[in-house]
């Protein structure tokens, strides 16, 4: 059963929906899913654009540390694969896809869910009660280097230290400030004003936009393909230090108590 729906709308904008209860949080399958949903839409020439949203009241709550990525695997030598494959397919393939990607952002986007939202080209919020948060380094995690130039190429710098280095959970109404999204919209208003944004987007000459969107990632998807195995093992094992181990149990205690 796949994670991402697709639901086909006015003026070739095709909906994709993250829908893995209770939080969308993102598991490899997730990933690939999203970017066979991404695939297919790029050869459908009835598709003009793409708006990216997630089902009740997350976006997504990122990794699933329950059963997302085995990183003690991971760095066992001899034989480990690359845990980050998935994830950095998945953003390659929204940095790549040529036709616009728009984000609503419709609750809470945290991690790597928030990756997500970020990989695409234009982003609304919802103007509402939900949290938002790069919060990898409070719980010891690394940052893989496709979710790392994500960040570094739409944020400003002082955007993503704030982000990156101070770990915090943010309410949604600090999204445009810290450049998250373009325009936090009423809840009653949203989905309109989305659409109609990528209706837009999705009406231009698409050579001229895909070649212009090619242009403007071009160093971005360098970086990331120069990413090499020894690195991500290096990643990796970050996660599985004696520190990030515990910062990661404490989390789960606090959710559970």
């Amino acid at each position: 059963m796949t994670t991402v729906r697709a639901e086909d709308r006015e003026a070739g904008v095709r909906l994709l929906i993250l829908d893995r209860a209770p939080a969308n949080a993102i598991t490899p399958q997730l990933l690939n899913d999203l970017s066979g949903a991404l695939d297919a839409a790029r050869e459908d020439d009835g598709v003009r654009a793409i708006v990216l949203t997630g089902e009740g009241r997350f976006f997504s709550a990122g990794l699933d540390l329950r059963g997302g990525i085995d990183f003690a695997a991971a760095i066992t030598p001899g034989g480990a694969t690359d845990p980050f494959a998935a994830l950095r397919d998945s953003l390659l393939t929204c940095l790549r896809f040529p036709k616009p990607t728009v984000a609503m952002l419709n609750g809470h986007a945290i991690a790597g869910g928030l990756i997500l939202v970020l990989a695409c080209d234009y982003r609304l919020g919802l103007d509402g009660e939900y949290r938002i948060g790069l919060n990898e380094v409070e719980i010891g995690a690394s940052f893989p280097r496709a979710a790392f130039e994500i960040v570094r190429l739409r944020l400003t710098h002082q955007q993503a230290s704030e982000l990156l280095l101070g770990a915090a959970i943010y309410p949604a109404q600090q999204a445009v400030r810290l450049g998250v999204v373009d325009e936090l919209v009423s809840e009653d208003a949203l989905e309109a004003t989305v659409f109609r944004r990528a209706a837009r987007l999705g009406g231009f000459p698409r050579d001229a936009y895909a070649q212009t969107k090619a242009a403007l990632v071009a160093e971005a998807i360098a970086r990331i393909e120069a990413d090499t195995p020894e690195e991500a093992m290096r990643t990796a094992a970050v996660w599985m230090t004696a520190e990030s181990v515990a910062a990661r149990a404490e989390q789960a205690r606090r959710l559970t108590s």
